[in-house]
């Protein structure tokens, strides 16, 4: 029923595995292998409440498991529960020390204006995955976040000249070039199929971000990728 399960959850049908994880948990001894599982499958599945009960409950069977307190701290995320996620999250990756984990507690930190220790996070991150242009463009963020601009701009570019760059990070690109001040570049840089009223619309939009005077504002205004 697992493997069933595990398979139907890769296909994308989570509600319907959560439901079989629930059911194999019915047949079989409490373990928090299952219950991380059942966690994960209503994560994806939009049912965040629940899926931090689940957690939970993997980590009344076992304390340190670091699975388990990477989901419960990325739940917290998704429910606005900042302090308790990078709590958990600052746990998890040095146990898992995955690109995932690294990279959702910068995000953890930057929501709290902790930009120094989400540079720190990214940095791990990207040092695991030195090509993925979503964890440059945290760290180029957090970066901005502190006022490195010439930093925060240099990432970008590595991004921007990356063929997997995508729409959103050419919009990043621009945030941070607006942050920066360099309204000039923001303007002439070469983004690929963006009209010129997008890049306006971005560029006003990012000036807005810029004069909010509150970093926790601030940062989730600009708003970072939590890894897959």
């Amino acid at each position: 029923m697992l493997g069933l399960a595990d398979d139907i959850n890769q296909r994308g049908d989570h509600a319907t595995a959560a439901a079989m994880y629930e059911r194999a948990l019915e047949m079989s001894d409490d373990s928090p292998d299952i219950h991380v599982r059942l966690g994960k499958a209503r994560l994806a599945a939009g049912n965040a409440q629940a899926a931090k009960a689940a957690f939970r409950t993997a980590l009344t069977l076992d304390i340190e498991n670091p699975e388990a307190l990477l989901g419960l701290g990325t739940t917290q995320l998704q429910l606005g529960e900042v302090e308790g996620a990078a709590r958990n999250l600052q746990r998890a990756a040095p146990e898992l020390d995955t690109r995932q984990a690294w990279s959702r507690l910068g995000v953890a930190h930057a929501l709290l204006g902790q930009g120094e220790a989400a540079q720190h996070a990214f940095s791990r991150a990207v040092a695991l995955a030195p090509r993925d242009p979503d964890t440059l463009t945290n760290l180029a963020l957090a970066h901005s976040l502190t006022g490195d601009s010439a930093e925060a701009i240099a990432l970008m570019q590595r991004v921007s000249d990356s063929p997997l760059a995508e729409q959103r990070h050419f919009r990043n690109l621009i945030l941070v070039l607006v942050l920066a001040q360099d309204l000039e570049l923001a303007a002439s840089a070469t983004i690929p199929d963006m009209p010129d009223a997008l890049r306006q619309s971005l560029i006003e939009r990012a000036q807005r971000i810029g004069e909010i005077p509150d970093p926790v504002e601030r940062a989730r205004a600009m708003g970072l990728a939590m890894a897959e």
